[in-house]
């Protein structure tokens, strides 16, 4: 089975406006990565580049995991709760695969819908 892919969004504004800059891959084998305006709508209406598509493994080697990351443990202790931690932070644990998952709080993930 196949990783699910994800679209790369920077997070909305607080206002309320829709992400419009996406991660795309670049450079002569793909090796560079940045945020790129994108221009064209998908059939619901986003904004989102199909040639930029990432599983969570992808995302995970991009600078070191600054964007995403799994640990079987949290790095750090953490006595609030786990809503604070998820909100704060960006840290939540994933019962699917048994492991912490950080999702840095500048991105959203959305994931690839089937047939896109």
């Amino acid at each position: 089975m196949s990783e699910k892919k994800y679209y790369v969004f920077l997070s909305p504004l607080n206002n309320g406006n829709k992400p419009f800059f996406q991660l795309v891959s670049f450079g002569f084998m793909a090796e560079l990565f940045g945020f790129a305006k994108c221009n064209t709508k998908n059939k619901n209406g986003r904004y989102e580049n199909k040639y930029s598509r990432f599983t969570k493994s992808e995302l995970a080697e991009i600078m070191d995991g600054a964007l995403y990351k799994q640990s079987d443990c949290l790095p750090f202790n953490w006595i609030d709760s786990e809503e604070l931690l998820k909100e704060k932070l960006g840290w939540e644990f994933n019962e699917v695969i048994d492991k912490w998952e950080y999702t840095n709080l500048l991105i959203e993930l959305v994931p690839v819908e089937d047939g896109e």
